[in-house]
């Protein structure tokens, strides 16, 4: 088993500030959310793979300065992931994975064949098994719980 870390971006701007979704990046909050729920990670991340639009490499440059994590950009986590992307990344205990939703909770529910809400800036971590069609999901991380840990700065 392996564990996998799905983690969805944090919360962006709208489609219409930023001029186009690939260009949305993170709200404050947003920003704060993300690094409270990095920071309750259960494991130390050595790679973390992001989808290539702006705020899920926010969310993922965030994880990294928490814990000195390398970052690389994948195509194939850009909106419409599927499971198909364990197999493009080197799968190591507490690899994470920065995508967006449906996507990440599809490849969950796949994985463990229960549902599990992934708001923005959520983290959930699956034990993957070797032929990376079944997990257990493990961990289960919302910006709700761990801003009760590590509070957001009102602005």
């Amino acid at each position: 088993m392996v564990l996998v870390v799905f983690f969805r971006h944090g919360r962006a701007v709208s489609k219409e500030e930023a001029g186009s979704d690939e260009n949305r990046w993170l709200t404050p909050r947003g920003r704060c959310e993300v690094e409270a729920v990095a920071r309750l990670l259960p494991v130390k991340p050595l790679v973390v793979y992001t989808s290539p639009l702006r705020r899920a490499r926010e969310t993922a440059s965030i994880i990294s300065s928490i814990h000195g994590s390398e970052v690389r950009v994948l195509e194939r986590l850009a909106p419409g992931a599927d499971l198909g992307v364990l197999k493009e990344v080197e799968l190591v205990d507490g690899v994470v994975l920065v995508g967006h939703n449906p996507d990440l909770e599809e490849m969950v529910e796949a994985l463990t064949g229960g549902r599990v809400k992934l708001s923005a800036g959520a983290a959930a971590g699956v034990d993957v098994d070797e032929s990376l069609a079944s997990g257990t999901l493990v961990f289960l991380v919302p910006p709700a719980v761990a801003t009760r840990v590590h509070p957001c700065e009102e602005a």
